[in-house]
């Protein structure tokens, strides 16, 4: 899943950079900029779109500090979170993202980037191998596309992934006591291992 949730976002960010610069750039003039971002490119958008293309060209690093400077020139705005957590996986930085996209929830934004948005709060529970939690995701986006017909989703997905997540709990119960019975033997394996090699380097 995360292959295809990588091609997405090149993608996404391909076509958000197309669309900005075309919208701000007319006939290959002067690119034109309105703090409204109504005539022309916002500073947000264009930070965004500076992230966007740092993220394609595999700069994370760039892409996560130039997302966070988007977020505090509109903290209020929801895409410039999405896109820093996005990249924040990218990093390995699973709770970091898993935050990032939590407060990107109660920003503006539209209901498609919302989404996405839960979307992929879902599936970070889901890596974090947090199961109750990823069943509520998946079922608050599931819930979220059936009150939202126009919104493009993975209803499909939702639902796969809620039996997987109860699948995965029902394992936990199961075998949780045999892995601790057998993650003792191991210590107390161990621990008798270190206790014959400190003997027999005394019986030297």
């Amino acid at each position: 899943m995360r292959t295809r949730s990588v091609l997405v976002s090149l993608f996404a960010a391909a076509v958000l950079l197309g669309n900005a610069l075309a919208s701000a750039q007319p006939n290959g003039k002067e690119i034109r900029r309105d703090p409204e971002g109504k005539k022309g490119i916002s500073p947000y958008m264009e930070l965004i779109v500076k992230g966007e293309a740092a993220f394609v060209a595999r700069d994370i690093p760039g892409a996560m500090s130039t997302f966070q400077e988007a977020i505090k020139s509109a903290p209020d705005q929801m895409l410039g979170f999405y896109r820093l957590g996005e990249a924040e996986i990218e990093q390995g930085k699973l709770d970091d993202a898993d935050k990032t996209f939590e407060a990107g929830l109660s920003k503006k934004g539209s209901d498609d980037l919302k989404g996405k948005l839960m979307f992929a709060l879902a599936d970070i529970k889901e890596r974090q191998l947090k199961w109750q939690a990823a069943k509520d995701g998946w079922t608050a986006y599931a819930a979220f596309l059936q009150g939202n017909a126009k919104v493009k989703g993975y209803p499909a997905t939702a639902t796969e992934r809620i039996k997987q997540a109860d699948r995965r709990m029902k394992d936990e119960v199961t075998y949780g006591p045999v892995k601790e019975r057998i993650a003792k033997r191991i210590a107390e394996k161990e621990k008798e291992a270190i206790k014959n090699a400190q003997k027999d380097k005394l019986n030297r």
